[in-house]
């Protein structure tokens, strides 16, 4: 469906001594799988840009980097609800690979649990790569537009894969700066200084079985946005995002791009607004 300039995206620090996945035995293999098979929800008509408020974290409420939404917190959450089909913004059907995330902040953080169904989770990078190109196998990504006017000037992308490594990359207009074929794509040199985690629901790389998926659980510092015009954002602020599920340069996304550029068409990011709090 896309060359890697159709889109790219996810994070930057790993929380020390998380196990990948379902390999390594742990409380959590215990608790419900978070990520289940995502059933087709209705949509607004594909061309309209979504709109999400997010709510903040709840005073006293706090957020481990686990993998596992299981604080009360996410319940209540912000969510994009199922992403679609990336080129056209019909209802994804396919149980192949899908997704949704839900989203808080706070005046430090903002945090981000994305869910991702993927029928062969794939993730054959080097354990401590650096920016590996995620998006050639299995990856959630997420493309963060701060100034909210859709103009792809100063925007990031942060991909988060399987592997709990991360793509991270600043952008300073459409696509570049870049060198093709290999990169570098974007200042690859900038960080979100993201900690993540990530839980397995299947086996990596064993194409024998049929998965379920992976979530990825995360916070980001405001700090890392450092084109952003206002940090933290304040509420009833405006930035402009997108969510992508990939495989295989392949993806479903929360904000259809409709066919009007690669994944990196900011115009077509989704509106998220920094509400207040309950």
């Amino acid at each position: 469906m896309r060359s890697y300039w159709a889109g790219l995206a996810l994070v930057g620090v790993v929380s020390q001594g998380f196990s990948l996945g379902c390999q390594r035995k742990s409380e959590h293999d215990k608790r419900p799988p978070t990520t289940e098979r995502l059933a087709p929800t209705e949509r607004q008509s594909p061309t309209e840009i979504p709109e999400l408020t997010v709510a903040p974290l709840p005073a006293g409420a706090g957020i481990t980097i686990d993998g596992v939404l299981n604080e009360a917190a996410w319940a209540h959450a912000a969510s994009t609800g199922n992403f679609v089909n990336v080129g056209t913004g019909a209802i994804n059907t396919s149980d192949q690979i899908g997704g949704r995330a839900r989203l808080l902040w706070n005046s430090r953080v903002l945090y981000l649990g994305i869910e991702i169904t993927d029928a062969d989770i794939r993730g054959d990078f080097e354990q401590n790569a650096v920016d590996p190109h995620l998006w050639t196998e299995s990856t959630a990504e997420v493309m963060v537009d701060p100034d909210g006017d859709g103009d792809n000037r100063d925007y990031y992308e942060i991909q988060l894969g399987p592997q709990d490594l991360v793509f991270d990359s600043q952008f300073d207009a459409y696509n570049q700066p870049r060198k093709l074929p290999s990169g570098p794509f974007g200042h690859q040199e900038w960080s979100a200084h993201a900690k993540h985690a990530v839980v397995l629901r299947g086996t990596l790389n064993d194409a024998s079985d049929k998965d379920i998926g992976y979530t990825i659980e995360a916070e980001i510092p405001w700090s890392s946005f450092d084109k952003a015009q206002v940090i933290p954002p304040k509420p009833g602020h405006v930035w402009r995002m997108n969510f992508y599920a990939m495989h295989n340069n392949s993806g479903v996304a929360w904000s259809p791009i409709l066919g009007q550029g690669n994944f990196h068409k900011a115009s077509r990011f989704g509106k998220v607004k920094w509400g207040s709090a309950r």
